[in-house]
């Protein structure tokens, strides 16, 4: 075997592994933490939960996920194409055989009866889960495909935000059909912390730090970043509204982790440099984000 076919192989077991735990993880959350305490975490998943609640004759919240996916999945190859429809299917009928299982397998009464817990943890590894999936460029379907479909109409929206608008007509459902605005409200942190954590999941390593400097040591420090922390800087020119002086401003994306080295670097350069420092959510190029990385 090649070189280049063992390590084609190699990548592939990777991704089918890395599909397979983190579908179990998705599981865990939901048959394990959400479902046994009636928290319908919003999405597919909410919906199977509350339906299963209503009708009780209904199969288990997995094999109900599976049944509501089809049509989706159906659109999803049309939209996205089979490569995409393939690992979210595999990633599906992992999670959803899962979440069935694993209530029969171990004791989920005695894991937590406690809804606040279960609304962290379980919404914790509910959006931990997806946001990784979304990494791997797969989902576990549902809300997840049409969230992918959104996304690639309004890319200014963040995954998470999507989530949480869509997620609020399932919560007013589940306050009705639970009859207990409590365990919807439980439902709610649920949603708030999946959404907070699958977008740090998503955005991790997208985000950096931009800062702007102004000082008269500008060209040294501008040659101590680029060769001591290699990184890029540009010149921007500036004029000073009360000075009316001509001048420069030093403008660099970078690394979080480097920033402290910046700071250091300016005390001992020129502790009277005037620098202004903020986020940069997501960046494009070298040493980031490939341009043509599929959007999440």
């Amino acid at each position: 075997m090649s070189g280049e076919k063992r390590e084609k192989y190699v990548s592939l077991g990777a991704r089918i592994f890395g599909i397979t735990m983190t579908s179990l993880l998705y599981a865990v959350g939901v048959g394990v933490f959400l479902n046994p305490n009636n928290l319908a975490p919003g999405g597919v998943s909410g919906i199977a939960i509350i339906l299963k609640k209503i009708f009780p004759v209904l199969p288990g919240v997995g094999m109900l996920i599976l049944i509501i996916n089809i049509p989706i999945m159906i659109v999803g190859w049309k939209k996205f194409g089979p490569r995409f429809i393939i690992s979210t299917s595999y990633a599906l009928v992992i999670s959803s055989l899962f979440i069935d299982i694993i209530p029969k397998m171990i004791d989920v009464d005695s894991v937590s009866d406690n809804p606040m817990l279960s609304s962290i943890i379980g919404g914790a590894a509910f959006g931990l889960a997806m946001g990784l999936l979304f990494r791997m460029e797969t989902t576990t379907g549902g809300m997840d495909i049409i969230v992918k479909i959104v996304r690639g109409k309004y890319s200014h929206l963040k995954t998470g935000q999507i989530y949480l608008l869509l997620d609020i007509v399932i919560l007013i459902a589940s306050a009705f059909a639970f009859s207990n605005v409590e365990v919807a409200l439980y439902a709610a942190i649920a949603i708030y912390v999946s959404t907070l954590v699958m977008d740090k999941a998503i955005y991790i390593g997208d985000e950096a730090t931009l800062i702007y400097i102004m000082s008269k040591k500008r060209k040294q420090i501008a040659d101590y970043m680029m060769k001591e922390l290699d990184v890029g800087v540009t010149f921007i020119k500036s004029k000073g509204a009360y000075s009316n002086a001509d001048g420069e401003i030093i403008m660099c994306v970078m690394r979080k982790q480097r920033l402290a080295k910046v700071r250091t670097a300016l005390k001992e350069t020129d502790p009277e440099a005037f620098m202004i420092i903020t986020s940069a959510n997501e960046v494009f190029g070298e040493g980031f984000k490939s341009h043509f990385k599929a959007d999440i």
